[in-house]
């Protein structure tokens, strides 16, 4: 039988068009694949829990309703102390605004002694910028509705995904093992197996690590004497699920504030300090032991992902495609003709470890 072998170049297209292809796929379809993707991860997490429940003699589907209800809870009990936050910081505004409108003050001074601009022509340019602003809040409001809605209708189906996942969760299995040949099924179950308990113990190792920045964040800007020093204690904590840049953005509130509400420039100085200080303990203590072990993806493929995943879905994406990446390195590191990629993306000194020993392998032999 003759076969067409494509020249290589035409092999590279045809790459690069499924890649164009796969990416407008998940971008036109984020509003199902989100929350489809959230499932599949929670699913993950709650499959241990579901199967003990389950040898209790416990109903399928009445388990995966109690592990439902427990996820929603801790997202509950996490929305509320935001919430609560949230509203104490609201009820500062109006301190915070008088001491930013003498700050304000102090800084139209400035301008007006180096650029010769009078305070009120200041005034009148900051007028017209906020009289567009105001102009556009129509369009702000349906927008918020609109985003309101989407989230409603996402975490509707995010519910229905988690509960069919797990309902439906040995269809699935045999749907994959029927796409690999018989001989690879005990070498498919293993990757299977492998994923879910990677992708489990990455998520929990997230969350006590979110939780421990908490408190230390909280801590060291509690000492400082800065306003509402646990919200932005969470918020940095939960903005460092996005690697190398989240803690900084969520820095940079609190950092400001202490611009604006304190007298010295201990206080910002201090801020700086505590966030650095609690980055070295994230990053030499808490992520290489209690996550870094579970997907080892090195800083040139993490930061590679978030931008893909920020083009793709966002912000959400930035966070979904780190563990998504490590279930791809999984995969990679199993199948022969993937190792490379496996490789490529991974560890570094896991890799060397690798080469050094086959090297040594191939010397004795």
């Amino acid at each position: 039988m003759n076969t067409i072998k494509l020249p290589r170049i035409a092999v590279y297209v045809f790459a690069l068009m499924f890649l164009v292809l796969v990416y407008f796929i998940m971008k036109t379809l984020s509003f199902y694949l989100i929350p489809a993707t959230l499932a599949g991860l929670l699913a993950m997490l709650m499959l241990p829990l579901n199967r003990k429940l389950e040898s209790w003699r416990i109903p399928r589907l009445l388990a995966i309703i109690i592990s439902l209800l427990i996820i929603l809870a801790i997202i509950s009990g996490i929305i509320t102390i935001i919430s609560t936050q949230v509203l104490k910081f609201a009820k500062d505004l109006p301190t915070i605004q008088q001491q930013l409108t003498g700050k304000f003050q102090e800084f139209q001074q400035f301008i007006q002694k180096a650029t010769g601009i009078t305070a009120e022509n200041q005034m009148n340019f900051i007028d017209k910028e906020v009289a567009s602003i105001i102009s556009s809040a129509d369009q702000w409001a349906t927008g918020i509705l609109v985003a309101t809605g989407g989230t409603l209708a996402g975490l509707g189906l995010l519910i229905i995904h988690f509960i069919f996942i797990l309902i439906y969760r040995n269809r699935i299995k045999f749907f994959v093992l029927g796409l690999t040949p018989e001989a690879n099924h005990e070498k498919a179950k293993e990757v299977m197996q492998q994923i879910t308990k990677v992708t489990r113990q990455y998520l929990i190792g997230v969350v006590t690590v979110m939780a421990i920045l908490s408190v230390l964040n909280s801590v060291g800007l509690i000492a400082l004497g800065i306003q509402n020093a646990i919200f932005f204690g969470v918020l940095a904590a939960v903005l460092n699920i996005i690697p190398y840049i989240g803690v900084w953005i969520g820095s940079g509130l609190p950092l400001l504030l202490a611009l604006i509400t304190k007298d010295s420039l201990f206080y910002p100085i201090g801020v700086i300090a505590v966030f650095l200080i609690t980055q070295f303990i994230d990053n030499n203590f808490l992520t290489p032991r209690i996550t870094g072990s579970q997907v080892q993806i090195n800083a040139l493929a993490t930061i590679g992902v978030i931008l893909v995943g920020n083009m793709v879905w966002g912000v959400i994406g930035m966070i979904l495609f780190i563990p998504l990446l490590g279930m791809a390195k999984i995969l990679f590191d199993n199948v022969e003709e993937l190792k490379p990629f496996g490789h490529l993306i991974g560890d570094e000194e896991k890799v060397k470890k690798k080469f050094a020993g086959k090297i040594i392998l191939k010397r004795k032999a």
